[in-house]
């Protein structure tokens, strides 16, 4: 039963987004910002471990430095991004 009410939430939210986006047209960069939001809340931990060690790679080629974030950050980000 929580199966179809996940489902029936999941159809009416997806519903409630294309009228929107008719309504109101959504820009690239809130589309792309949106995307994102959604995968990183559909990452499993594999994922999140993949991510988590991107971030925190120092490349000075690249010029870029380690973020030295924990998993509980990376979680945190995630919770606070979709929020």
């Amino acid at each position: 039963m929580a199966s179809i009410d996940s489902r029936l939430a999941a159809l009416a939210e997806a519903i409630e987004r294309k009228r929107m986006e008719q309504e109101y047209p959504v820009d690239e960069l809130s589309r792309s910002l949106y995307n994102m939001g959604q995968r990183l809340s559909k990452m499993d931990s594999l994922e999140k471990a993949a991510l988590l060690a991107e971030f925190n790679r120092d490349d000075p080629l690249d010029g870029t430095g380690s973020l030295n974030l924990d998993m509980e950050a990376l979680e945190r980000f995630i919770a606070d991004y979709r929020s």
